[in-house]
């Protein structure tokens, strides 16, 4: 309404500096750099820019003439009420300036019509993309929905803009029908084209920002998208893999790339095989290393027990000092007890019973000695008969029989049991070296994750007259690390055999080692054993396995395959009936072109490049060149509703 104002208020003032005015009924058409009949320049500045915003107005489909005629009107109705002419004689005006600058500016005004047009579909599409052929269901259908809407808008349209003249009404519905038909088929067209050229352009980009090659980028790009991962979590996983962790490492496909890489002579094969060859050699070391962090320096269990029987020894000169302040002691009440039990029992236990009957005699005689140092030595003597011993009833019989000697030896001998609960201390060490020996084992003889809990709550608790807590979790932990250690060397070359043997096959390994060594410790090294042996998977999956099908599916990928004698994807394209020799022959074409790429200087380049990413070169560059690949594979978001606001208004505008 501004604007149709002022074109009038203008064409006041300069009819006022006219001489006279001119028929209009005589004046032809003003051409260009002419002015209409009002005197207004119709392809000046001023008109150029009405021509454009009307155009615009106008060319929105079936709402545009409505808001082009609303705004002329109400600029006629309130210029009219501040002049001497009439509403219909400012109408006229308007009509008649508006005709002037059209003809001066057609190309302004059919380029904002089609621009108006479009903007105001591309909405529409937007907000109810199904009724368009953008929701489900085959392109047929989508083809054909998309065909009513069009017929729909375009003989609204029409209607709006002839009047209702029924032959324009018929027209706009064809035309729009027709052009509708075709949007969901141009827009899959022109999308992926589009798709192409932007992935394109952000390939080179963010193979630039990933210092690599773009065509090496695209591989490597693919294979990290197909292995689910993307520029966050391929940088987690490669932190939770710990530092010697490589791209390579994290999927199938990226291990496909590396295979065929080390498959292929070149530049990129010495990289990939090196590599992995380097890391192979250290993981002993590295595995090494995190065993003695998590789980102490490396024991030798037998060293260990020769110096507790060592100290045991150290011992016997205390015993023989207590011994000087003991006194006779009368052992009839011990004798006949064991005389009873060896009366009542049979087998076994009454014949070793009979044996500490007459260990407790005066040496050779049958008389009972009542000296403390007898006593002393037939406990002793037990204690090494129960070492051997299995049968229970034997076990029973000289346990008792032991715990009477220990009584009277007590009560004969003043301070043995201090020396006794030092001896008794390291007897109990001894035993734990060899119980943490089988605390990986799966046989029967390895306890259960609660029955470890249980001993190394035990063992710490001081026995008898000992003072401050007990050594025996620290031997049991000890003998568990010499396990370790063992296992560690008969599988050195085996790393995944290593990982199942300390590990196990369930849960139990972990948690006898977190109650041995903390949770954490063993977590870490449980952790340092699974990336060691991915390593070693990767190493076997890229340069020994023999992966034949997809190894040769990779190469072929990356232009190294010599092609030919597996039925894969291109053989089945081949088969494809009467179109398939032409497509064939393209594609054994693009193959062509690869391979020869592949085995010139480039195409090294390329395989250096991607070889280069695999084993996770600057990491950094390749994680920031990820995050710039970012939406590739999707059309933009205004291609699809642009093309068919296109299609649909070029098939009302030859209605109008």
């Amino acid at each position: 309404m501004a604007i149709a104002a002022a074109r009038l208020r203008l064409s006041q003032t300069q009819q006022t500096q006219q001489p006279s005015a001119v028929d209009p009924a005589a004046e032809p058409p003003p051409q260009i750099g002419e002015v209409d009949r009002n005197g207004l320049p119709a392809d000046d500045a001023l008109s150029v820019a009405r021509t454009g915003v009307g155009g615009l107005i106008e060319g929105i489909p079936i709402a545009g003439p409505i808001i082009r005629s609303a705004t002329e009107k109400a600029a006629a109705a309130t210029l009219a009420a501040f002049s001497d002419e009439t509403y219909d004689q400012v109408m006229d005006r308007i009509h008649e300036a508006n005709r002037a600058e059209k003809q001066a500016n057609p190309i302004v005004d059919k380029g904002a019509q089609i621009t108006g047009a479009v903007a105001g579909t591309i909405p529409a599409v937007m907000a109810a993309p199904a009724a368009f052929g953008a929701g489900g269901g085959s392109l047929l259908v989508r083809s054909g929905i998309s065909g009513l809407t069009g017929a729909t808008i375009g003989g609204v349209d029409a209607a709006v803009r002839s009047g209702g003249d029924a032959e324009k009404i018929k027209d706009g519905v064809y035309l729009g029908g027709l052009f509708g038909l075709g949007g969901p088929a141009a827009g899959k067209i022109i999308g992926a084209g589009a798709r192409s050229l932007v992935d394109a352009l952000r390939t080179r980009a963010a193979a630039r920002m990933a210092g690599m090659d773009p065509q090496a980028f695209g591989y490597f790009r693919r294979a990290v998208t197909d292995d689910g991962l993307d520029a966050v979590t391929l940088p987690q996983r490669l932190s939770e893999m710990g530092s010697q962790a490589i791209p390579a490492d994290l999927g199938p496909n990226l291990q496909k790339q590396a295979g065929a890489l080390a498959a292929t002579p070149g530049p990129a094969q010495t990289t990939i095989r090196t590599t992995l060859a380097d890391r192979a050699a250290g993981a002993n070391a590295r595995i090494g290393q995190t065993i003695d962090e998590t789980t102490g320096r490396n024991v030798v269990p037998s060293e260990i027990q020769a110096d507790i029987v060592s100290n045991q020894n150290a011992h016997s000169p205390l015993y023989r000092e207590v011994f000087r302040e003991a006194r006779p002691y009368n052992t009839e009440a011990i004798a006949s007890a064991i005389e009873a039990d060896i009366s009542r029992l049979r087998g076994p236990a009454q014949a070793r019973l009979r044996q500490v009957r007459d260990m407790m005699n005066v040496a050779d005689s049958n008389v009972l000695s009542s000296d403390p140092g007898v006593m002393f030595q037939t406990r002793q003597a037990i204690d090494g008969l129960l070492k051997t011993e299995v049968d229970p009833k034997v076990i029973s019989a000289l346990t008792e029989a032991r715990q009477m000697l220990d009584d009277g030896l007590a009560r004969a001998v003043p301070r043995i049991k201090e020396i006794d609960a030092g001896y008794a201390e390291l007897a109990r060490q001894d035993e734990a070296v060899t119980r943490g020996q089988q605390v990986l084992d799966s046989g029967r003889t390895a306890p259960r994750p609660s029955e470890l809990a249980a001993e190394v709550e035990q063992g710490v608790q001081p026995q008898g007259m000992q003072i401050g807590p007990s050594a025996v979790p620290l031997r049991l932990s000890q003998g568990a690390r010499a396990e370790i250690d063992r296992i560690v060397g008969m599988n050195s070359n085996d790393i995944v055999a290593m990982n199942r043997l300390i590990k196990g096959e369930g849960d139990w390994n972990r948690a006898r080692l977190a109650t041995l060594f903390g949770p954490e410790k063993a977590e870490r090294l449980f952790k340092v054993l699974d990336n060691e042996s991915i390593y070693a998977d990767t190493a076997n999956t890229v340069t020994r396995n023999s992966e034949t099908a997809a190894r040769l599916a990779a190469q072929n990928e990356l232009g190294g395959g010599a092609g030919g004698g597996n039925f894969g994807v291109k053989e089945a394209f081949k088969a494809g009936g009467f179109l398939g020799a032409a497509r064939s022959a393209a594609v054994d074409k693009v193959d062509n072109i690869v391979k020869a790429l592949m085995s010139s200087e480039t195409g090294n380049a390329t395989g250096e490049s991607l070889a280069r990413a695999l084993i996770g070169e600057q990491r950094e560059k390749l994680v920031e060149g990820l995050v710039r690949a970012q939406g590739m594979g999707t059309t933009p978001a205004l291609v699809d509703p642009v093309v068919k606001a296109l299609l649909l208004n070029a098939g009302t505008a030859r209605t109008r």
